[in-house]
């Protein structure tokens, strides 16, 4: 539940953030780096909660969190990062909460993408399962297409 909070929290203050100025700040990257401390610790030591997480899940949460740490190192308010930045740490975070709470599908992840007619980025979030879906959607028209035209 706290780690959900603070998940939100971050949302909330990346959303924020993109408005506010450098002297209004963000959320505070201290709370994510305690928090983050806690989950590597149960991850490494196997214990609790992340007693049965497959090794493969295991290694990609680590190499993510490294990867978050990383990028909010020396900074300490989310208005520090670039948009760029604000994104992948808030689609690493969304990530790691889902492989604690293996609920993948439920996950966000959040993209920039173009606009038809404008050069302009637009960032665009959709669940894990939504993402998935459109994949397959996409995936069955071609082939429809392709049989149809008879083409392969």
């Amino acid at each position: 539940m706290r780690l959900r909070f603070s998940i939100l929290l971050l949302a909330a203050g990346l959303a924020v953030s993109s408005l506010a100025t450098a002297n209004e700040g963000g959320l505070r990257f201290d709370d994510i780096r305690s928090q983050q401390a806690e989950i590597r610790a149960g991850v490494v030591a196997r214990s609790g909660r992340y007693r049965d997480m497959a090794e493969s899940t295991r290694s990609e949460l680590l190499s993510r969190q490294t990867r978050v740490l990383n990028t909010i190192d020396g900074k300490q308010v989310s208005a520090d990062l670039t948009q760029e930045q604000r994104t992948e740490v808030f689609n690493d975070l969304e990530w790691i909460e889902a492989a604690i709470n293996r609920e993948d599908d439920e996950r966000m992840v959040c993209e920039y993408t173009r606009t038809i007619g404008s050069n302009r980025k637009q960032r665009v979030c959709r669940t894990a399962a939504q993402v998935r879906e459109d994949h397959e959607r996409s995936k069955q028209e071609l082939d429809r297409i392709q049989t149809q035209t008879g083409r392969y």
